[in-house]
């Protein structure tokens, strides 16, 4: 099906050379914009959320077969948290799948694959919001909502060049490939899965970077601290041992281990300030005013730079929680226990060198006349998963700003520009058959 009709009418020739099909895709990318806004919106008003991104891949799928392409959806196997750099969400697989499409080329060019995930963070709280988080509204140039910039946007740009590809009659002489995938913003499954399932000579991921070019990020650990005291009612407090209170010397030790994991700086990131962070992000305790709480759990999230194991951080952590133990007879005796959840991953680097990096430069260079800058990135994106299997892999994408915040909101005036450079680079890089 990868080279199937023109549903549309618009296709004028199967061979054009590479430069006349660039220039009827960009003619195409500014005549029919409103179409990728609408895109977008589709996406944006489907509420995906850890648990409920099967809404959101039900209209994925269905832009992906109007584009043409074979599409495959599936569940994740079981066993991808046991993969290395998995993670465990907690919420089981099944009803929310991957979706992929796949577009065969002629032969003779290289292969891409376009990854894009359409889980968002919780809105919550809803209240902060000036706008609906899921009805995409647009004032002015701007289309507010959850996922709208993180990362909707991209998603939307991956079918909307499909489609693009398909009606134009534009034949590629490389496979092309689309990716859309969950769990991206709490454990990478869903990419993890995907890059296992699929080969490709690169892979383009058009995260929101505003314009900058993702060649680093760090590795990311989420993991639980669980220290346990001794209930009591709070007329009597001093026959129980107040949990939270243990736990004190627990957070006092980790936040003195996220002063030291940037004591010594990566040279990639020299420039940042405080680019490793250890955050506190949940404290969980008690159930009662009038009750000594027996249970305390600290709920964090760290980052560590690219050369540090998922291993070496974990024993980091641990050191630092049992050093705080050691400090307190109780917390001597009863030890707090660290679990992991969620995000378990390495960080990545991608060299300069790479083919794709030099040519998604130029690419973007010819397209708007300025140079490209670099983002070293102080969260992880699911272009680790492809670089670790030996696929370089990049981010680009839209701007806009307040991406996990209240009033969330994408830069819609910048969506042609990037569907320009990806495509022109999809073309340049997958060559066009003649």
């Amino acid at each position: 099906m990868a080279n199937s009709p023109s549903r549309t009418g618009r296709g004028t020739s199967l061979t054009p050379s590479i430069d006349s099909a660039r220039s009827r895709l960009f003619s195409a990318i500014d005549s029919r914009t409103d179409e990728l806004i609408a895109t977008v919106s589709e996406l944006v008003r489907e509420p995906s959320v850890l648990g409920n991104e099967a809404g959101v891949q039900q209209v994925v799928a269905r832009h992906l077969i109007d584009a043409g392409m074979r599409v495959e959806t599936y569940d994740l196997p079981d066993d991808t948290p046991q993969q290395p750099n998995g993670g465990n969400s907690g919420v089981p697989f099944a009803g929310r799948p991957n979706v992929h499409g796949y577009r065969t080329g002629q032969g003779g060019g290289r292969s891409l694959i376009l990854n894009g995930h359409v889980d968002v963070v919780s809105p919550e709280p809803v209240s902060a919001w000036t706008h609906d988080p899921w009805g995409a509204e647009i004032v002015g140039d701007r289309m507010y909502g959850r996922g709208a910039y993180d990362m909707k946007s991209g998603v939307g740009v991956n079918l909307f060049l499909a489609r693009l590809l398909n009606d134009l009659d534009i034949p590629l002489q490389g496979d092309l490939t689309i990716h859309s995938v969950i769990e991206e913003e709490c454990t990478g499954n869903g990419a993890l899965a995907a890059s296992l399932r699929d080969t490709a000579d690169a892979c383009l991921i058009p995260e929101s970077t505003n314009y900058s070019l993702t060649i680093a990020h760090p590795g990311v650990i989420w993991f639980r601290v669980r220290i346990e005291g001794r209930s009591a009612h709070a007329g009597w407090a001093w026959q129980g041992v107040n949990a939270i209170v243990k736990a004190v010397p627990v957070i006092n030790a980790l936040a003195q281990l996220n002063d030291d994991l940037n004591l010594q700086v990566h040279p990639l990131w020299a420039d940042q300030h405080h680019p490793i962070n250890l955050n506190i992000g949940v404290i969980q305790g008690g159930d009662w005013p009038s009750t000594v709480p027996g249970a305390c759990e600290l709920h964090c999230r760290t980052s560590f730079f690219p050369g540090t194991t998922v291993e070496e951080m974990q024993a980091r952590i641990e050191g630092a929680v049992n050093a705080a133990a050691e400090t307190d007879e109780w917390l001597r005796e009863h030890r707090p226990i660290v679990s992991y959840d969620g995000f378990r991953t390495n960080g990545v680097i991608v060299e300069q060198d790479e083919p794709m990096v030099q040519m998604l430069r130029s690419t973007y260079t010819a397209i708007t006349g300025q140079e490209m800058e670099n983002k070293i990135g102080t969260a992880v994106t699911d272009q680790r998963y492809y670089n670790f299997r030996g696929i370089p892999s990049l981010c680009f994408g839209a701007r806009g700003d307040k991406a996990h915040a209240a009033d969330e909101w994408l830069d819609l005036t910048s969506l042609p520009t990037v569907a320009k450079v990806m495509g022109s680079f999809i073309l340049d890089w997958c060559g066009v058959a003649g």
